[in-house]
This record gives structure tokens, C-alpha cells and sequence, in this order.
């Protein structure tokens, strides 16, 4: 029997949508890729926006021919991660060898794995509309158009939303959205360690929020991401470099020596939203634009590419209506996504709070991870993706 070839139109080009596109097209699909951009491109120097991919998501893109194509040296595998709270006694330290894995994940340059994918899309046939967005869409039980900027119009059997947290192809579909805002921005920067890493993941969670140095694949070089009140964050972005790296030194207790900035700062608002339906007539939201949760655990990209990989699955199968297999989708992601908020939310409200009772409890709490070797591995096991 012959595949039944559909059609899909993508609306954005960032990691889940260029993985979803590539994916599409090597089952035989047709696929159009609208992007309001161009190609990604990066220079010499680290990017500031990076992610930290879990053994799942390196696996989707293994499938997918992407992962042994991404350059080494803009890598950072790490191989055990260490939490501490800075107002208690309490940490925690996970360590790749405790569950028989050689690393827990790898940190990577978004835009590094972006132009990978695009590249990779492009040799497989997909189609990318480049400089142009979406005016108008339209929507039915059968098939979908869309108007473009140019005046172009598409047709397909399917829309597929991935044009990030402010997604106007979830928009224009008026689907319904539960939001709030965390009253943080996430301040981002590069740093030079005069102590090497030592491909260890390092997480601090203070009242103001959690600071977290990621190891990137030069040995004193890490990633940073501190998730800051939205008041302090402002005094952060204000700060001369040399105040900004004494903040981060005392916060790090010095654990990776002296630093040394070596990027801009930038920032972002912090904020939760989760779109109550996935799935509407021909419409599919995934990633950002179906959810978006705090980055404290690292866990956003995680669950985006989930989306992905379950979704590829549903129209691998020789079906010419995928509605069943569509809603079964939408379920289990939900589920998926529901419960990865309300642990960041638990998170944060457990860590950002000086009240005496709470300290204890969450040093307490730690140090019984840490000493439970059951429930330690059940962490880890988490934090690979499994």
C-alpha cells in the first residue's frame, strides 16, 4: 500500500518547528515552513540563548540526522549536576555514573542547532518561505489555507503552530489560553571561569530566584541564567560589570573562582502559559506555543521536543484522518505539560521564601534526596528524560 502523502504548513522556524518540518518531509510528507527570519547564523563567541537537551530530545534528533552534524567545540555534554539552597543546609548532586550514562545531557547554542536543522531541511525537500508572515488563516474539518504577507497563499491538510510563546497562528485561532506572569526576568550572559567546570551543571536557588551555570564546551567557559525578581533583575541589568560578577561569585560561593564576563547581558520576561486546546479542527500547537513554563529546571526545550517526537509518531501511521490518534496526542502532551508546570511552580514557591520553617524544610528535603539513593536515581532519571 502507498503512504498517503499530506500536507503541512509550519509556522515558524526555530528548533521545533525546523524538527517538526524535517521529521514531516523524511515520512514522505509535504511541508511548507513560514519564517518571518532568515537562516539562523552564529559567529565565534558563544550564544547568549542556549539549551539544555536531555538524552530524549538528543535522541529525537539522532533520528532525525542532525545530532552527529552539530559542531563538537559548540557542545557542552555534562556529566553531573549539583543543587544547592543558599539560605539552608541543604544540596543535592547527581552524577551521570550512578545510572550506568556517560553524561545527563548536553548544553547547546540554540542557534547552532537551528542552522542544523534548517540546513537539513532544506537538503530534505522542505519548503521555506523566508522574510514573510501569515496575514490570514483559514480553517476547516478537511483542509487549511493561509494568507501570506506577500499575497502567497497555501494550502494544506494541516497548520501547525510553532511560532513561539507569542504565536499568531494561536492567535488568530482564538484558542484559549491560561497565563501568568512569574514577575522575573531571566537574565542571560557568557563567563570565563578561572576554575574549570568540570562538565558539572550548577543550580543555586536563592529568595530573589535561581541562578543556574551551565557548562559550555570550553572547560572555563559557562552559560548563565539567573532567574531574578523582577526588581532585582532591574538592579542586576544595572550593575557595572565588575558589581555583576561579584554578585555572581558570592552567589556561586565561589565555587568556579573568579569570573569574568565575557558577553552582553540580555534579558527576558518570565511567564507560564498553557493553551487549554491543542488540536482544533486542522490546527496543532506545539512547543512555546502551547506552553511555556519557568526555566529553572531546564526543562523547556525538553518538553517541546516531546511534543515533537509524539507527534511524528502520530502521522507516521498510514492514515488519511489522524483525528483519533490526534486527540490521544493532545491528551498524553497535556498531562505531560500540566505536570511539569506545577512542578516549577512548586519550586518556586518552595525556594522563594526566607521564612525560617520553609529553609529547614527545604534543607531537610535535599539532603533526604541525597541520601536516598531510590529516589536519587528516580531524579536523575528525570533529568535524562526517561
Amino acid at each position: 500500500m502507498n503512504k498517503t502523502r499530506q500536507r503541512f504548513i509550519i509556522t515558524g522556524a526555530g528548533m521545533m518547528g525546523l524538527s517538526m518540518a524535517l521529521g514531516l518531509r523524511q515520512q514522505g510528507h509535504q511541508v511548507d515552513v513560514i519564517e518571518q527570519g532568515q537562516r539562523p547564523d552564529y559567529g565565534d563567541k558563544p550564544e547568549l540563548r542556549v539549551s539544555a537537551l536531555a538524552h530524549r530530545s538528543r535522541g529525537l534528533l539522532q533520528q532525525l540526522g542532525v545530532w552527529s552534524v552539530l559542531p563538537a567545540e559548540r557542545l557542552g555534554p555534562y556529566t553531573g549536576m549539583e543543587v544547592w539552597d543558599r539560605d539552608s543546609f541543604g544540596g543535592i548532586e547527581f552524577d551521570a555514573a550512578e545510572v550506568h550514562q556517560d553524561n545527563l545531557g548536553a548544553i547547546v547554542e540554540n542557534a547552532v542547532l537551528e542552522q542544523a536543522l534548517w540546513d537539513a531541511a532544506e537538503a530534505a525537500g522542505v519548503k521555506l518561505a523566508t522574510g514573510t508572515t501569515v496575514n490570514a488563516q483559514q480553517l476547516d474539518d478537511d483542509a487549511v489555507q493561509v494568507t501570506l504577507s506577500d499575497g502567497r497563499q497555501l494550502h494544506g491538510d494541516y497548520l501547525i503552530a510553532a511560532d513561539g510563546a507569542r504565536s499568531g497562528t494561536r492567535e488568530r485561532a482564538q484558542l484559549p489560553l491560561t497565563f501568568w506572569d512569574y514577575d522575573q526576568q531571566g537574565i542571560v550572559a557568557v563567563l570565563n571561569t578561572s576554575q574549570p567546570h568540570g562538565g558539572i551543571a550548577r543550580q543555586v536557588f536563592m529568595p530573589g530566584g535561581p541562578l543556574a551555570f551551565l557548562p559550555l564546551a570550553d572547560p572555563h567557559q559557562v552559560s548563565i541564567v539567573w532567574s531574578a525578581d523582577n526588581e532585582l533583575a532591574q538592579a542586576l541589568q544595572a550593575m557595572p560589570d565588575a558589581a555583576f560578577r561579584k554578585q555572581l561569585q558570592a552567589a556561586s560561593d565561589h565555587c568556579l573562582g573568579t569570573l569574568e564576563l565575557v558577553s552582553e547581558r540580555a534579558s527576558f520576561p518570565l511567564k507560564m502559559h498553557y493553551v487549554q486546546r491543542w488540536v482544533q479542527q486542522r490546527l496543532i500547537a506545539i512547543g512555546d506555543a502551547a506552553h511555556s513554563i519557568h526555566p529553572l529546571a531546564g526543562q523547556g526545550a525538553n518538553l517541546g521536543f516531546a511534543d515533537v517526537a509524539a507527534l511524528l509518531e502520530v502521522f507516521s501511521d498510514n492514515l488519511q484522518d489522524h483525528h483519533r490518534t490526534l486527540r490521544n496526542w493532545e491528551r498524553e502532551r497535556k498531562a505531560a505539560a500540566v505536570v511539569m508546570i506545577a512542578a516549577m511552580e512548586s519550586f518556586k514557591r518552595g525556594f522563594g521564601t526566607s521564612q525560617p520553617l520553609a529553609r529547614i524544610t527545604r534543607g531537610l528535603g535535599l539532603q533526604l534526596a541525597h541520601r536516598l539513593p531510590a529516589l536519587k536515581q528516580r531524579l536523575i532519571h528525570a533529568a535524562l528524560g526517561q
